[in-house]
């Protein structure tokens, strides 16, 4: 579980949500909890896809993370 939380990034996430109250906000409009959650999720998604994306450079240039290390199998990851 460590291993895909660092994959994710997770405490970048912690500032998603804020970006969809703020637009909610700036709209005028209630801010939305399944809006922030969802925003959340398709960023841990993007996070996870750019590493199985870069997985063979970060092979060389960063093999500490968690695809390159095997610590998360690349299926897994997409």
């Amino acid at each position: 579980m460590r291993a895909l939380l660092e994959l994710v990034r997770a405490p970048a996430a912690l500032s998603v949500p804020g970006d969809t109250i703020a637009g909610a906000a700036a709209a005028g409009r209630r801010p939305a909890p399944g809006l922030a959650l969802a925003s959340v999720l398709v960023y841990w998604s993007g996070m996870a896809l750019n590493d199985w994306a870069d997985r063979e450079a970060d092979a060389v240039e960063r093999p500490e993370r968690p695809i390159p290390s095997g610590r998360v199998r690349p299926g897994a990851a997409l």
